[in-house]
C-alpha cells in the first residue's frame, strides 16, 4: 500500500466523523427550531479493487438523511394565525421571487402591508382559492396556488349551537310523552370541544316517545 493509501484512508475516516459530529451540533443548535427535522448520518465501507502486486486501501464514506417523514410534536401558541400539519404534508410558501418551498413550520403572521401571511423568513404561505373561481388540485403540482391573504378572507368560524344524533331503540320499548318519566332504553355519548379547543364529553341517552317510529 503506497503512502497515499494510507494518507486517503485515514482523511476519509475524519471525514466522516466530522459529519457525524457536524449532524450532532446541527440537532442541538436547532433543538427549538419550528419545522426542524432531526438529522442522522450514514456510515459505508468503499472497497477499492487491487491490481497485481499493489494493494489499494478502501475509505468510508458518510450519508446525512433528515427524518422528514416523522411527526413532530405540535406546540399550543398564542397567535391566530399559527398553523400546523396533523399527518403528512407540508406547508407551500414563496419566497419573493416566485419561487415555491415545502415547510412544517407553521408560525405564520399577517404581512400589514399586502395583507398576506408570511413566515419569519418572509415567505409567503400559498394555498388554492375557496369560493367563486376554486381550482381542482393537482397531485404533486402547485398548480393554481396562490398567496393565502387574510385582508380578503371573509369566511369565519362559527361554532354550532345544534346538531342531530341518531339510534336504534328495541322495539318492546315502551313509549312514553313528556312529562312522564322517559324509559332510557340506549345511553351513548359524544364528544365536542369548547371555544378553545378543550374536550367535553356529553352523555345521551335515548327514549322511545312515539309508538308509530
Amino acid at each position: 500500500m503506497s503512502l497515499y493509501g494510507v494518507l486517503r484512508s485515514g482523511v476519509s475516516g475524519m471525514n466522516a466523523q466530522s459529519n457525524k459530529l457536524g449532524t450532532v451540533a446541527e440537532n442541538i443548535q436547532n433543538s427549538s427550531t419550528n419545522g426542524y427535522k432531526r438529522a442522522s448520518t450514514e456510515f459505508s465501507s468503499l472497497i477499492l479493487p487491487s491490481s497485481e502486486g499493489n494493494y489499494n486501501s478502501g475509505s468510508v464514506t458518510s450519508r446525512v438523511r433528515y427524518t422528514i417523514a416523522d411527526q413532530g410534536p405540535i406546540a399550543y401558541t398564542t397567535s391566530a394565525s399559527d398553523l400546523a400539519i396533523s399527518g403528512n404534508g407540508f406547508f407551500v410558501v414563496s419566497d419573493p421571487s416566485g419561487s415555491p418551498y415545502l415547510t412544517r413550520a407553521g408560525n405564520f403572521v399577517k404581512d400589514g402591508r399586502t395583507g398576506n401571511l408570511v413566515n419569519a423568513s418572509g415567505f409567503t404561505l400559498m394555498g388554492y382559492k375557496l369560493g367563486a373561481g376554486a381550482v381542482n388540485p393537482s397531485l404533486n403540482s402547485l398548480d393554481g396556488v396562490e398567496p393565502v391573504n387574510m385582508a380578503s378572507f371573509a369566511m369565519q368560524a362559527t361554532g354550532s349551537t345544534k346538531g342531530t344524533f341518531k339510534g336504534n331503540l328495541p322495539d318492546s320499548t315502551v313509549a312514553k310523552l313528556p312529562p312522564d318519566p322517559p324509559e332510557v332504553s340506549q345511553r351513548s355519548s359524544l364528544q365536542v370541544y369548547d371555544k378553545v379547543g378543550n374536550p367535553i364529553k356529553i352523555d345521551i341517552a335515548l327514549s322511545k316517545i312515539d309508538d308509530t317510529r
